[in-house]
């Protein structure tokens, strides 16, 4: 966290109009008259150290700046001050190699707070029971097998035949090239947890906390491969097969692919159902119809589709992949997100309560990073840049108002 002679110097309303001004500048959106009074304020030690500090933390986190990195945008505003001033200041930007940190961006009814957080540092003295539901296999006959994730176990069905192989927290099934019917599978990953599946088919399937998929034991040869995500997050990565296209089907809509990469997102009580993609291609159109090159929606690598539920539409946009990928590797990304959305994240994360009694803080806008975090870390975190004021109370989160 910044050193608290930082902010010695600058008072609390003056603060935070500052922040503001830098954030602006860092976006490129300051006019004329703010840039002004910016550089004025440059006259003060303590400004400059925070300009710096702000630029590092937005360079690593924004997604805005792509040409432009923390010590140049420091060195080109001096040089727009004064363009024959030398920079004498010690460089204090940080060593990439070796930062490991939770970080956090955040920005609140347009003032922007900066966040800073060595990954290890913070000491947890706040023990949480978590939930810890067994992810569980449900075959076709009804049969409900419970996945233990510190065993391995043989899965076969009503024949005797060896359907899949369940080591630790994957489940790999075997390929059956005599298969004519197809049969049903449905696992069930509680918040809190995650899990892989490797299809008879060859693609991998990572599934995120509070998730339902529902797949064939085998694919029919000749036939589209099929699978329906019932609720929760799913990242693919598809075997490429473009005789046999590889079809997802979620809440109203169908994703198609021959062999790609891509995260779906659809939880119940999101308003969007979110489809990112990282390689390849996919094509996106309504359950009930048929599939059509020129009328479905394509996405590059790179760009989100978002379904809205309620309007029944999809839009297209650039987005930064690690928010909708990240989970996988354990890292939680927010990027301008209002803190109740993030509470709901936290809760199917960590599999805990979490209640929120200041309804001005949960409209607030966040961005923040934090990987492999205890939820301990994440409240700590918070509490010290924001002061946000919590308790613990039957083993559930309080966040009470200030």
């Amino acid at each position: 966290i910044f050193n608290s002679h930082t902010y010695i110097y600058i008072n609390i309303m003056n603060k935070k109009r500052i922040k503001n001004l830098i954030h602006k500048y860092l976006l490129g959106k300051l006019n004329n008259e703010e840039l002004a009074s910016l550089k004025n304020e440059f006259s003060n030690d303590e400004v400059r150290e925070l300009f710096k500090e702000f630029a590092e933390v937005h360079f690593l986190l924004s997604n805005e700046l792509t040409n432009v990195d923390s010590e140049s945008a420091y060195r080109d505003f001096i040089s727009s001050i004064n363009p024959s001033a030398k920079l004498t200041e010690k460089k204090s930007f940080i060593n990439f190699t070796f930062l490991r940190y939770a970080a956090a961006f955040i920005s609140i009814i347009g003032l922007t707070y900066f966040f800073m957080q060595q990954h290890n540092s913070i000491p947890s003295n706040t023990k949480l029971e978590l939930g810890n539901e067994a992810i569980t296999l449900e075959l076709e006959n009804g049969d409900i097998l419970v996945i233990d994730e510190d065993k391995e176990q043989r899965i076969v069905n009503k024949k005797g035949s060896l359907v899949s192989i369940q080591q630790g927290n994957k489940l790999n099934y075997v390929k059956n090239t005599k298969q004519e019917v197809l049969v049903f599978n449905k696992l069930v990953v509680p918040y809190g947890k995650k899990f892989q599946v490797l299809l008879s088919d060859g693609t991998k399937v990572d599934l995120n906390s509070g998730t339902t998929f529902r797949y064939p034991e085998y694919f029919i040869e000749g036939e589209d491969r099929m699978v329906f995500i019932e609720e929760g997050e799913v990242y693919f990565d598809v075997a490429k097969n473009k005789i046999n296209p590889f079809i997802v089907n979620v809440k109203n809509m169908n994703i198609r692919v021959t062999g790609t990469e891509f995260n779906v997102s659809c939880y119940s009580e999101d308003e969007n159902i979110d489809t990112a993609l990282v390689e390849g291609g996919v094509s996106l159109y309504g359950e009930n119809e048929l599939y059509n090159d020129k009328t479905s929606v394509k996405i590059i690598p790179g760009e989100l589709a978002t379904w809205d539920k309620e309007e029944k539409i999809i839009s297209v946009s650039k987005v930064d992949l690690s928010i909708y990928t990240g989970w996988k590797e354990g890292v939680l990304v927010f990027k301008h997100m209002k803190f109740k959305d993030i509470v709901t994240k936290l809760e199917r994360h960590y599999n805990l309560t979490i209640k929120n009694e200041d309804q001005v803080l949960g409209d607030e806008i966040l961005t923040a990073r934090f990987e492999n975090s205890t939820i301990e870390h994440v409240l700590k975190s918070f509490k010290d840049i924001y002061a946000i004021n919590y308790s613990i109370v039957d083993n559930q989160i309080i966040i009470n108002k200030n």
